[in-house]
Parts: structure tokens; sequence; C-alpha cells
């Protein structure tokens, strides 16, 4: 009899609670035991639904939601749901065999986006060169330098800028899946070519140890880089993480990739799983999965290939032996169990070098609910996602996210966003009015709570219950509407009081993150294969099966694509499970990669590329 115990029902955990239940390889005996803190699926994928409270009077509650963490997920145009051989390969198919083919709904952001940076309005389609002389910034000679030499065309949009970066430094790397093992060969192996050498980053030096704001500022200046960073919306973009992972992770797919949503929310497809789950365990009985059990601290016992997991649950302790355990975490959590587990292998010096691989990236959002559409014509109320703030262009809504770079950073006008289409009789109307990262979160953070706190922040946990209701008259409500009339050409008074105020700050604990970044310095390659079974991978003993899966060290940070791939490499791998609805020939992570040839140094002209971050 063999007792699978996976920790944390997020993306990963509840794929492998699946997977193991639905294989086909269990014997007589055996349990699936999925133990999660909080009350409810999904980790960061959580579909809010508003309460009662945000309607008008005269409104009758429809199923009015919002997306409080991860948004979308890119789909295969051509094949999906028939062949899917491009985009987020694993998300698609467990879409289909979950029955939510029919959801699966455009997520509807227009291609004229509104920036508004240092007081200056602009629309995305006319920063062409002339337009960037006008922009707000002192741009060196280097800066229009690079400019020239990597032909970027038409539009000089920051996206495009890192766009050009990645042309430069890694040429011949195209952004659909085919791809992804000269991705991993470039992570492990990439250098400077002598077309990208500078004096600072002379030909030869790794790409993978250098940091990305090292890199920009360096191709960019001053100005071009802090124009990079305001112009993308996510400060995490941009930040001293690994520069090769930066390139690919900022360049994944192309603009032409066409982004989805499961109409009524992401989060459907972690309560199918959940109930799949549930279903399957009564077949394997003492299986199932366990809510508002927090994982306290760990024990290795010797002797045995077993660890002694010890769960809380108020003032009810739970002790539990596994014989296969599966820790679905991101780093601020293996961090916070390693404090309480001394002794245990996650204090080893070894495995903390690659825990430390993974850079924490908090987020933010902040979400307000209007009976009014303040920000578009009459004509657009009931069309999510379209704005037509004054100046905008005539021919077309401007979609979101409008780019700021105030501390709200970006704005989705999701509307009338309920399920099966927008409602025909007015609001309420949603506004993500706040969907920022790294330092511009804790901007927010004060603003949290009002007075002093009543208990260590660390022990706040927000994530696990958000997202939080402040009053509509709150400092953060008052500071957000300050910020949002400025980007909008009005005046505060001119916007019309919300019915809501919500956010959900992923940077507190047990998270720690919204998202992750590789580190500059290391072999990433080597992080995510050695990592996901520390035992074999770092420690070199098979004395105890215990894996680390989640999209935190994956292929695809940021993305329920690399937690499903890394559980996925793990099943097949060390549990020998075939293959999920036959994917073959796609790579789900990287290996250590330390035989693979170098890629060449010729330079290739530009490629079309998108801006991957935008897709969370």
């Amino acid at each position: 009899m063999t007792n699978y115990v996976i920790v944390g029902a997020g993306a990963a955990g509840l794929y492998t609670a699946y997977r193991l239940l639905s294989g086909g390889t269990l014997q007589q005996g055996d349990t699936v035991q999925l133990f999660e803190w909080s009350q409810r699926p999904g980790g960061r994928i959580f579909s809010y639904t508003f309460p009662d409270s945000v309607y008008p009077s005269n409104r009758q509650p429809d199923g009015l939601y919002a997306e409080v963490g991860g948004m979308r997920f890119a789909v295969d145009q051509q094949g999906f749901p028939n062949k899917i051989v491009e985009g987020h390969v694993l998300v698609q198919n467990m879409v289909v065999e979950m029955g939510l083919t029919s959801k699966v709904a455009s997520f509807g952001e227009s291609p004229q986006r509104m920036y508004y940076l240092r007081g200056t309005t602009v629309y995305e389609d006319s920063i062409d060169k002339n337009m960037l002389a006008t922009l707000p910034y002192q741009f060196n000679q280097g800066f229009y330098n690079f400019i020239t030499n990597t032909k970027l065309q038409p539009y000089y949009t920051a996206d495009n800028l890192l766009g050009g970066i990645a042309t430069l430094f890694a040429p011949n790397l195209g952004s659909n899946n085919a791809y992804r093992p000269q991705w991993c060969s470039y992570y492990a192996n990439g250098t400077v070519s002598v077309a990208a050498a500078t004096q600072s980053f002379p030909a030869g030096t790794p790409i993978r140890d250098i940091g990305y704001w090292n890199l920009l500022y360096d191709q960019f200046g001053d100005e071009g880089f802090d124009y990079s960073a305001d112009g993308t919306g996510y400060t995490s973009n941009v930040i001293n993480w690994n520069a090769a992972d930066a390139m690919q992770a900022n360049n994944d797919y192309g603009s032409s990739t066409s982004y989805m949503r499961l109409d009524g929310g992401y989060g459907q497809l972690f309560d199918a799983l959940a109930a799949q789950v549930e279903a399957l365990a009564q077949n394997y009985p003492g299986s199932g999965i366990f809510y508002g059990w927090q994982l306290d601290r760990l024990v290795e016992m010797n002797g045995t290939k077993q660890t002694w997991c010890s769960f809380v649950s108020g003032t009810i302790d739970r002790q539990v032996l596994a014989d296969q355990l599966f820790l679905a975490m991101p780093r601020r959590s293996l961090e916070l169990i390693a404090s309480r587990s001394p002794g245990y292998m996650l204090n080893d010096p070894q495995v903390k070098y690659w825990l430390e691989s993974s850079i924490d990236q908090p987020a933010m959002k902040v979400l307000l609910v209007f009976d009014q559409a303040w920000w578009t014509t009459p004509a657009c109320r009931n069309q999510p996602y379209l704005v037509t703030p004054p100046g905008a262009p005539a021919s077309q809504g401007v979609g979101g996210p409008s780019i700021t770079d105030l501390p709200l950073r970006m704005v989705y006008y999701f509307g009338n966003n309920i399920p099966g289409g927008p409602g025909t009789s007015g609001g309420p109307y949603v506004l993500l009015a706040s969907y920022d990262d790294m330092n511009y979160s804790s901007f927010w953070r004060e603003l949290e709570l009002s007075g002093d706190y009543t208990a260590a922040p660390s022990l706040e946990n927000q994530p696990l219950y958000g997202p939080t209701s402040l009053p509509v008259g709150s400092p953060m409500a008052n500071i957000l509407i300050k910020q949002l009339a400025e980007m909008h050409g009005m005046t505060p008074d001119q916007i019309p009081t919300p019915t809501g105020l919500y956010f959900q700050d992923w940077g507190q604990n047990p998270f720690g993150a919204g998202y992750h970044g590789w580190s500059a310095h290391y072999n990433i390659c080597q992080a995510m294969d050695y990592i996901r079974a520390p035992y074999l991978g770092i420690l070199g003993t098979g004395a105890y099966n215990t894996y680390i899966i989640g999209s935190c060290y994956s292929f695809d940070q940021a993305w329920v694509e690399g937690a499903f791939c890394v559980a996925e490499s793990v099943l097949q791998e060390y549990l020998q499970l075939p293959p999920f609805r036959g994917v073959q020939n796609y790579a789900l992570i990287c290996t250590a990669g330390t035989n693979q040839a170098p890629l060449s140094e010729a330079v290739a002209e530009p490629v079309d590329r998108g801006h991957n971050r935008a897709t969370r």
C-alpha cells in the first residue's frame, strides 16, 4: 500500500491528484491525500464572484465576477480542441478533459492600448519613429543606434524594444513550442555574440550570468531603460533576473497568439478538477481533498522511505506518513516549512542553493465596482474590455490594459463581465483599477489597513482569505480614484463613488509572490531538473520519494502551464505514468543541458514578438 500525499491544491497539486487517481496505476489500498491550507482549490487562480452588496437596488445578482489571480491562457488557434501543438498545450488538453471547451472565449483585449507616461497620453499604434522623439524621455544616442541597428518596425512600444533585445542576443529563436528545446540550450550555453558585445559584456560572456536590468541599461541607457520599465506595465519584466530567461519569457508568444479565457472564470477549470478528484477518490478509501489543513513541519523517517508530515487545523493536529510526497508549493512556502523543520532536507545547503534560484515577484490586484461605466461611451457600456477616454482614436475602441507609470500601473476595463456575455440592463461594472507588481505593490500594502497592525505582518496570510473588501471611502479608494482621474484626463470628483473595493495581495505569506523569475548566475536548466526530486537530483540519494512541483521552478513561470508541466514531468519520469492525453514531443521542462552545444552566433532579421507577461 502506498500513501501519496500532496501539499497544496493549486494547479500542480490538483493536476497531480487527478493524474494519479485517473491514471490506472494505483493498487488496492493505495491512497491519494491532497491537503490545502485555504478553503478553496486553485491557488493563484481565483475567480471571485461579487456579493449582492455591489448591485444597484434595481438589479438582481447575475454572477458578476473578476479574476483576482491568473486570467488567461494561450491556445492553438488552428488546432484547438482537436489537435493541440501550440500555446499552453497541457492547459488546453485539461480544458478538453474537463468538458469546458464550450466555455473558451476570447480574452477580448483591443490591440489599441493607451499609455499614460510622465504626464503624457499616447496610443499604441501612434508610437512610430516620429512619436518616439516626442515621448517625455531623454533617450541617448545609444538608444537610437539600437533601434536603427535592430530595424524595429513599425512601432516603438516598450514591448517591441524587449523583442529587439531578444532578436539581438538570441537570434534564430522563434516563439512557438518547437523552439522550447532550443531555448533550453540557450539558458545553459548561450553567450554574448560579437554583434551584441559591449565593453561591459564582451563576446563570450554567458548570458545566464547577466542581470536583465544590467543588460537593458547597457543597451538603452538610463532613460531608455526607464521607458522599457514604464511602458510594459510589469516591473518584474525588467528587474535583474536571469537575462537568458527574461528574453524568452518577455517574448514567448507572437503578437498573433490567441489568448483565451473561460467564460465565467478561469477558476472553473480548478473547480472541475477538484470535483473529479473527490469523485475518483471514492474508489480509494482514505483519499480525498482536505481543506483547512496547514502543513506545519516535515521529518525524515530514518530507515524507511517515508516522510512524517504534521498538519494543523486550528487547535487540531494531524500526522500523516507519506510514501510519495509532492510539495506543490512556491519558494516562500517551502522556506516557511523549512524554518519549522530543522534537519529536513529543505535546510541542506545544496538544496537551499537551488531553492534560491527562483526570485519572488510580489503582485497586487485592486478591483473597483461602479454603477456607471464612466470610462467609456454609452454605446460601449455592455462591451467588456473597451474604453474610450478623452483623445482616444475614433476608429476603434481602446482596450486594456491601459499602462501607466503611476503606482496603479495597469488598468483593465472588464465592464459588465457576467457569465454568458454582458448584461443588457446596465451595471454594475468591474474595473481592475490597479494591476502592479514588485515595489509598486508596497505602495498599496500600506493602504490595506487603517491604524496599527494587530498581529505580526508575516502572519497576515491575506492571499488565503482574500480578496479583502475595504470601505469605498478608505484611503486606498481615494488615492486610487485620484490616479484614475489623472490618467483619464479627469478630476476626482468626475468619477462616481464605487459600490465596492477589493484587493488581493499575492506578495504576502504564504505565497510570497504573484509569479516568479529565475535568478541570474544559475544554470536554470539544472535548477528546474534537479529541484523536482531533491533527494535524487541534488543530494544524490534515493532515500525518500519527495518531489517539488509547481510553476515556481518551471519553464513557464507565472503560468498554469508551468505548474502542469513540472507535475507531468515528475509523474512520467519518476512514477512511470503514460503521457497525459498522449501528448508527445513537447518539452515539459529543461534538463541539465551541460552537454548541449552552443547556438549559432548568426544574427537573424527581427521576428514579430509579443509580450508574454501581459497574459498573466
